[in-house]
């Protein structure tokens, strides 16, 4: 049987699910799982206290017994710089939580690529004396390896290649979508982004989206996990994502795919 490709999934709880290869994206980070015996977080730009409380969240999945004995990546690579007040606070949630979290790891790896800001999050892993064994490497190969994760090395890459390729405002709109409640207006994702909506509205046209086609690949998004992962009927799942109507998901796909729902269904069962 061949191992699953990583899917999106808009929130953290999913990751108890079946085992699989999971991740989900935040402003600044993603956090991912393969099959539940190795975790990783992929890290860019420059996380502000907001990013460390989601950052956070996403450590208490890893410290759920479910996953004891996993591996863990943290890839610094695309980090930018450190917000004081955010490492601050992140510091501080791994000190008060480092014995329920840490038990659960049987080996971290740190991927970075030298430079200032690389060389504070290595000494606040040396700062906190984790009870595991923490490397680092400034070589994607080797790091992939010490996690045994060589085997998703090549699709985490491709990965994150897909995220730093995307502006930082389509990452927080496509967030924002996951987070809000289906029929989400464009003051709804605005508010959520921390702008308003003729500001969203801009900075997405500087970036040659809109806000229509955000909306359209949200909708594309989630009713692409609902038709792989359910036996539900296009009906519900056009209610379910907040869809106009069914037909409004067929017009999408074969405007954005170039088939229908349930060629799409059918094609990637069989696949």
């Amino acid at each position: 049987m061949a191992r699953p490709s990583f899917v999106s999934v808009p929130e953290l709880n999913a990751f108890f699910g079946e085992p699989a290869c999971r991740f989900v994206v935040h402003r600044s980070f993603a956090y991912w799982q393969a099959e539940r015996r190795v975790f990783g977080t992929i890290i860019w730009g420059r996380p502000d206290e907001h990013d460390v409380e989601q950052m956070c969240a996403a450590h208490e999945v890893g410290a759920d017994p479910l996953f004891a004995g996993h591996t863990s990546l943290v890839d610094i690579r695309a980090l930018q710089a450190v917000d004081l007040l955010a490492f601050e606070r992140l510091l501080g949630y791994l000190v008060r939580r480092r014995d329920d979290w840490s038990p659960n790891v049987s080996r971290q790896v740190v991927l970075h690529r030298g430079g200032y800001a690389h060389a504070v999050v290595a000494g606040m892993f040396q700062f906190l004396g984790a009870g595991h064994p923490v490397a680092f490497h400034d070589d994607a190969k080797a790091a992939y390896e010490a996690i045994g994760a060589s085997d998703v090395s090549a699709e985490l890459e491709t990965l994150r290649e897909t995220l730093l390729g995307v502006p930082d405002v389509v990452r927080r709109v496509q967030a924002a979508f996951d987070g809000l409640p289906r029929g989400a207006t464009s003051a709804d994702v605005a508010r959520a982004v921390g702008t308003s909506s003729r500001s969203l509205q801009r900075h997405l046209m500087a970036c040659g989206s809109s806000f229509r086609l955000e909306r359209q690949r949200y909708l594309l998004r989630a009713s692409e996990r609902l038709l792989e992962g359910t036996e539900l009927d296009l009906d519900a799942i056009a209610l379910q994502v907040g869809a106009s109507s069914p037909s409004h998901l067929v017009a999408l796909y074969r405007t954005h795919h170039g088939t229908t729902p349930a060629a799409f269904r059918a094609r990637r069962r069989q696949g």
